[in-house]
C-alpha cells in the first residue's frame, strides 16, 4: 500500500519554496506587484489549517482552507478558495499519495469539478487532441486518461506524478457539478486550452527548458489559476514544489 504524505509537511515545502521566488513573482506582477506576497499567504493559511487539524482527509482540509481563504480581500486568495471548494469532492475520504497527488495538483488548479457537458463526442474529440499534444510533450508516452486510478511503477516518480496530473486534468474523476465562475481546465478542455497549452509548451522548450518544467508551464497556463501570467508563473512553481516534496517524503524508509 502507497504510503499516505503529510499535508503538513507538503504545503509547508510549498511555501518555502514560494518564499524563495517571493521577489520574482513581485515583480512579475504587473498590475500591483504583490503577487508573491499574496500566494505565498495563500498556502501559509493552509499550511496552518492542515497544522491545526492533523485529522483531516484532503477533502475535508481543503473545505476548511477554502472557508478561511474567502474571508481575505485578495484575488488570489478568491481564485484558490474557489478552486479549493470545488476540488475537495474529489478527495474527501482519499488519503493523499504520490499516486493521488495529481488529485491535490488538479484541484489547486482548478480542474476539480468540471461541469458535466451535454456535448461528450465534441469534448471526447478535444481530450483525444489534447492527449495526443501531451503524449508529444512526454517523449511520445500518451498520458492516462484515468491516471489516478492506476499505480504509478518505481523508478520514475517525477514522471509518474507528471503523467497522473495530466491524466486528472484531462478528465479523470471530474463528475462533480459546480457552480460558480468557471474557466480554463476547470470547465472541460476545448480547442483554446490547447492552443494555450500548445503555445505554452512552445515557448518553454525554446527557451531551453526541460521537457517535465515546460509541460507543468503550459498545465498551468490552460489552468483556472493560470489566467493571468504571474499566477501561471506561482502554479507552475506550486507543482514542482509539491512533487519535489512528495518525492523526498516517499523516499524516506
Amino acid at each position: 500500500m502507497a504510503e499516505q504524505l503529510d499535508l503538513a509537511q507538503l504545503f509547508d515545502f510549498v511555501t518555502r519554496s514560494l518564499e524563495q521566488k517571493r521577489p520574482e513573482l513581485n515583480q512579475a506582477d504587473t498590475y500591483n506587484h504583490d503577487h508573491g506576497d499574496h500566494i505565498i499567504e495563500v498556502f501559509e493559511l493552509i499550511t496552518q489549517v492542515a497544522k491545526e487539524n492533523p485529522g483531516l482527509d484532503a477533502g475535508q482540509l481543503l473545505e476548511k482552507a477554502s472557508e478561511r481563504l474567502r474571508e481575505k480581500q485578495t484575488g488570489t486568495a478568491q481564485v484558490y478558495a474557489q478552486n479549493l471548494a470545488q476540488g475537495a469532492p474529489q478527495l474527501r475520504g482519499k488519503p493523499v499519495t504520490q499516486q493521488t497527488l495529481p488529485l491535490l495538483m488538479q484541484a489547486l488548479l482548478g480542474g476539480g469539478a468540471a461541469q458535466q457537458q451535454a456535448t461528450q463526442p465534441s469534448s471526447q474529440g478535444s481530450g483525444d487532441a489534447l492527449g495526443g499534444l501531451l503524449g508529444a510533450l512526454m517523449g511520445g508516452e500518451q498520458a492516462p486518461a484515468q491516471a489516478q486510478h492506476k499505480t504509478a511503477p518505481s523508478g520514475s516518480a517525477g514522471g509518474d506524478l507528471l503523467g497522473g496530473l495530466l491524466g486528472a486534468l484531462m478528465g479523470g474523476g471530474q463528475q462533480q457539478a459546480a457552480g460558480g465562475q468557471q474557466g480554463g481546465l476547470s470547465d472541460g478542455i476545448d480547442l483554446g486550452d490547447i492552443m494555450r497549452m500548445g503555445s505554452a509548451f512552445m515557448q518553454a522548450s525554446q527557451s531551453g527548458k526541460s521537457t517535465t518544467q515546460a509541460a507543468l508551464e503550459a498545465l498551468a497556463a490552460a489552468s483556472n489559476v493560470g489566467q493571468t501570467p504571474h499566477r501561471a508563473q506561482s502554479a507552475t512553481l506550486v507543482m514542482q514544489a509539491l512533487m519535489q516534496a512528495a518525492q523526498m517524503m516517499g523516499g524516506k524508509k
